[in-house]
């Protein structure tokens, strides 16, 4: 196929997307260029978040703003997050038009230290950046297959290790199904599926169920969010890391979390940032991010930060997937692509381009599936083994999973870390 097809049917799917998660969050959604198909980062068009340290910076660079850029001052809003350390305001009506990043830059001209503020950003299961991806590097296809891919790797004694898969929900049938007996006793929040399944649905359990998988001995819950309407995969920065913390509350020692976004200037996130800061420092927990589907080596967080692992994608070659962000947001890679584990019975209609009015019918408890969402949970499943085999803390489970990685060297993203999975080829 030509570059220029590619290219085409990438931007009509980009199009697709952003028209159905502006549906699901009543058109609260913008993007940083005049094309949606060309977006590098997503966010609301009314908020601002400010750590709790820079606020009266934040207010005082306000008040210095030119009359007429804004109708009123900024509102706090009443939610109170990370314990008042995020506060998030609400902008008044700019009477020149200006976007929230439009209003920062005037900001960040008249003094305000360059990312004290930072756009609301949203948050997409396994998104993307650049040129514009908000969603797997697919939507899940229909499998034959009756047996998962990577395949249930037995376990017959270790400690008991808890995961918490921060994600779209969990299909609860799924946890009592014969189909799929590697998932008995996973918990979490009820996705509340029909026979007509929404983009995004059965993510979670699918993400559950690889990690299962990998380490069997493991107690797993997953904490919902974006649960609901179509295009609901998305949650904005601010409103994740409250779900983040009700999944600290279960004190895992990893937690799985299968999304993430690019930025304004690639800053990192403040939200993401002073959730570690927060409730990850100096506690033994991993957090396993998937890097993204975007062929890109920009930052994308959480994936970017140096205290998360974050994961690219392989194919079953062990080549870097085509669609996988490298670079900065990806410290190891594993299998991504054409995994097979449980899905949802259902019907359910494509709604992204080239694949767009597809019907797809699920009846088997299974799909294929590919992207950095499903590779990430390899990782994270790999790392829960360690702990459980050997007793170590999160911390250095991490160090021994990372340090049995293979150094290669790939033409197109350049050295980079490849996980060889203990599995035998297809």
């Amino acid at each position: 196929m030509s570059d220029w097809k590619i290219g085409d049917d990438r931007r009509r799917r980009s199009t697709d997307q952003l028209r159905d998660l502006r549906a699901a969050n009543d058109r609260q959604v913008a993007w940083d260029t005049e094309a949606p198909a060309d977006f590098t980062y997503l966010f609301h068009p009314h908020h601002v978040l400010v750590g709790a340290e820079d606020a009266g910076d934040f207010e005082a660079a306000v008040a210095r703003l030119d009359k007429g850029v804004l109708d009123e001052a900024p509102r706090r809003d009443d939610v109170r997050l990370l314990g008042g350390d995020l506060v998030r305001y609400v902008l008044a009506e700019r009477p020149g038009g200006q976007s929230v990043p439009d209003i920062l830059d005037l900001l960040e001209d008249g003094g305000l230290r360059r990312g004290a503020a930072s756009p609301d950003h949203w948050v997409h299961v396994s998104p993307g950046g650049g040129s514009g991806s908000a969603c797997p590097a697919v939507e899940p296809e229909e499998t034959g297959l009756a047996e998962p891919w990577p395949p249930v790797a037995p376990q017959e004694k270790g400690h008991d290790v808890r995961v918490v898969v921060v994600d779209t929900g969990w299909n609860p049938p799924s946890g009592n199904d014969p189909r799929t007996p590697w998932l008995d006793g996973v918990e979490g929040d009820d996705e509340l599926n029909g026979p007509d399944l929404r983009p995004y649905a059965g993510h979670g359990t699918f993400i559950a169920g690889v990690v299962r998988c990998i380490a069997p001995l493991t107690t797993i819950f997953v904490e919902g969010f974006a649960v609901g309407g179509v295009g609901g995969g998305g949650i904005l920065e601010s409103e994740i890391v409250r779900r983040l913390e009700e999944a600290i509350v279960r004190k895992p020692q990893v937690i799985n979390l299968s999304a993430g976004c690019r930025t304004r200037h690639d800053l990192p996130s403040i939200a993401f940032s002073r959730f570690h800061r927060r409730h990850l420092e100096g506690t033994d927990c991993v957090l396993v991010a998937a890097a993204g589907n975007d062929s890109w080596a920009a930052p994308f967080w959480p994936a970017a930060f140096d205290w998360a692992v974050g994961v690219g994608s392989l194919d079953r070659d062990g080549r870097v997937s085509a669609f996988s962000n490298y670079g900065v947001s990806a410290d190891v890679y594993a299998l991504g692509r054409n995994v097979v584990n449980a899905f949802p019975d259902g019907t359910f209609v494509c709604h992204e381009s080239p694949d767009k009015g597809d019907v797809r019918v699920f009846s088997t408890g299974m799909a294929r599936w590919s992207g950095t969402s499903f590779a990430a949970p390899i990782v994270a499943g790999l790392i829960a083994r360690e702990i459980s085999e050997t007793g170590a803390s999160a911390a250095d489970a991490r160090d021994a999973v990372l340090a049995r990685a293979t150094y290669d060297s790939d033409p197109q993203v350049g050295p980079h870390v490849e996980l060889r999975q203990p599995y035998p080829g297809p």
